[in-house]
């Protein structure tokens, strides 16, 4: 951020500094410039999908905060990984695809809750509860009968957070 003022997406574009981009996305009192900031971001996509692959957490948490405020327009990749890649990419698309909030995403994250590796399924019935779509219930119902106690425990946490989701005496 500029030290009197809004942070300058030129010149975080011309240095090709993520940092000062997803400021700018994140910055409250300008809404254009959060939308310069996002759209910076934006021109930065493929970059930020590659960090997911990143063992350095700082880039790795980074390139989730920066793929959060790109929003839907980074949506379908991350759909693309959830279903195709390799797990770990596939356990940081479910968490960023859960931060989106796009309903799209749902039946992507139900189909993962049937994945072999139990932090992917814990971590999109995480993403399906932040989702909150009613359309998730019968999946996460389903996957309340996970063997592993992660993924249950993840289970109840996101049915307790969508409208009629409550578990049941079942569960």
């Amino acid at each position: 951020m500029g030290l009197f003022g809004p942070p300058d997406v030129e010149k975080a574009r011309q240095t090709g500094r993520i940092e000062l981009m997803l400021e700018a996305a994140n910055y409250k009192k300008d809404p254009a410039v959060a939308a310069a900031g996002r759209e910076a971001l934006a021109e930065h996509l493929d970059l930020l999908i590659e960090e997911l692959q990143t063992r350095n957490i700082r880039r790795l948490r980074i390139a989730r905060e920066a793929l959060v405020a790109i929003g839907p327009r980074a949506r379908d990749r991350l759909i693309f990984i959830l279903r195709e890649g390799h797990v770990h990419r596939r356990q940081d698309a479910a968490f960023v695809l859960g931060e989106i909030g796009d309903e799209t995403a749902v039946q992507p994250l139900c189909d993962s809750l049937k994945h072999t590796d139990p932090l992917l399924r814990a971590l999109a019935a995480e993403a399906l509860g932040k989702i909150g779509s009613r359309k998730a219930l019968r999946a996460l119902r389903l996957a309340a009968l996970d063997d592993d106690p992660g993924v249950t425990k993840a289970v109840r946490k996101a049915l307790a957070k969508i409208p009629g989701g409550a578990p049941g005496p079942s569960l």
